[in-house]
């Protein structure tokens, strides 16, 4: 009997399969009038001029997702600007219709002169605040915001997209991004320009921004407070049972699994969808976690195989081999027992000789009171610290005459 047939598998139930109810049908779909995120997702051409929720933890693929929706605009020569807080969406340049700008601390933008060059170029544009202060990028964006509504495109939509929106139209808080991004998710949709805010937490995000969204496109979350927000804003004109069951279970998802609500747009699907982001992607994603490796190896690290990398701070020259070299340990390995070489290089390394001065338990409390009163001196440290050190050299005296006593016997 195959088990398969029956529902068995290795593994975790993907997001899919655990709500196949909510999965459309694969068909065919128009390349050239629709945004395509995915086999089973997406989206008209009118989706440029939508407030847009892109929510998820880290490597859940919010900013991949990001990436496939800059690169479908750019393919259907629709236009966007996007604020890249992370240096995530560089990639993006190698498509011909992107360029990009990286203000740096001392540099201002004048964004009526950008929002001009928009204008008449209609080039698509990445604007890296990474090498910015917070208190700047939020600075810069309002000045767009603004200068962007101000601005004639001459009947063209253009998308605007704000990585770690929770930073410039925060729940708490009002720095200066927080009204112009408010005021664009308002009324840019009469002027044919859309938003997309994304963000790790959707309960950091402003529910009076956050209400603007006509679409949300959530992957994995976990935090309850963010669930919640979520459930709050994805409620109006569906099952709510329904919408509790899908985010309840949504911390299962695997990376690039997403739930959409777009109640314009899945009308026919009860409002919600559940899919994958599989769009192959044209450019390099330069979101991707940073590689962690150690600098030094200790005494207690495990033993680097060959063809691991790592560096040490130290170098070692073999032409300069410490006489107690690790080839003396080769016995210890086999048996468990140190050879006789090694016993020996201990000896002569952590013992005294026998023409040494006589050692004494008084001597070592003596050095131990120097020691400590010298302590105090320089460092004053306080009783606690005088006492641990105390107990220290005590019991490295003890130790030391309690070997020298078996020695001698």
């Amino acid at each position: 009997m195959d088990n398969n047939e029956w529902g068995v598998q290795k593994g975790s139930l993907s997001l899919q399969d655990s709500f196949l109810d909510y999965v459309p049908e694969s068909e065919s779909i128009n390349e050239y009038d629709n945004i395509i995120l995915g086999n089973q997702i997406a989206f008209p051409l009118k989706f440029i001029y939508q407030v847009i929720f892109v929510g998820g933890k880290r490597g859940s693929g919010k900013s991949y997702t990001a990436g496939v929706m800059m690169e479908e605009l750019e393919r259907l020569g629709l236009q966007y600007v996007c604020f890249d807080t992370l240096d995530a969406h560089g990639g993006l340049t190698e498509l011909g219709g992107v360029e990009s700008i990286t203000p740096i601390r001392g540099e201002s933008v004048n964004m009526t002169k950008l929002t001009q060059k928009l204008r008449d170029s209609e080039k698509s544009l990445i604007i890296n605040l990474s090498q910015l202060p917070l208190d700047q990028q939020q600075r810069l964006i309002g000045e767009y915001c603004e200068s962007l509504l101000s601005t004639d495109m001459n009947g063209r939509g253009l998308m605007t997209l704000f990585e770690e929106c929770q930073d410039f139209v925060p729940q708490m808080g009002r720095p200066e991004s927080f009204h112009s991004i408010v005021r664009l998710c308002k009324l840019g949709r009469s002027k044919g320009y859309g938003s997309a805010l994304i963000s790790q937490r959707p309960a950091a995000v402003s529910k009076e921004a956050l209400s603007q969204a006509s679409i949300y496109m959530v992957h994995n979350v976990i935090n309850t407070k963010d669930i919640n927000a979520l459930k709050e804003q994805m409620s109006f004109g569906t099952d709510t049972t329904r919408i509790e069951k899908i985010l309840d279970g949504i911390g299962a998802s695997e990376p690039g699994e997403v739930v959409v609500y777009a109640p314009e747009f899945l009308k026919d699907e009860g409002y919600i969808t559940v899919g994958k982001i599989d769009r192959p992607r044209r450019t390099e994603h330069k979101g991707k976690n940073i590689d962690v490796r150690p600098k030094t190896v200790s005494m207690f690290s495990p033993i680097a195989s060959e063809g691991d990398s790592f560096t040490s701070d130290y170098d070692f020259d073999s032409s300069e081999e410490d006489e107690f070299s690790l080839s003396k340990f080769e016995s210890f390995e086999e048996t468990g027992e140190p050879g006789d070489e090694v016993g020996e290089e201990i000896d002569n390394r952590y013992t005294f000789d026998e023409e040494e001065e006589d050692f004494s338990l008084e001597d070592s409390l003596t050095w131990i009171a120097d020691e400590i009163e010298s302590e105090k001196v320089i460092k004053k440290p306080n009783n606690g610290m005088k006492f641990v050190a105390g107990i220290a050299f005590l019991s490295g005296g003890i130790f030391l005459a309690t070997r020298r006593i078996a020695r001698n016997d």
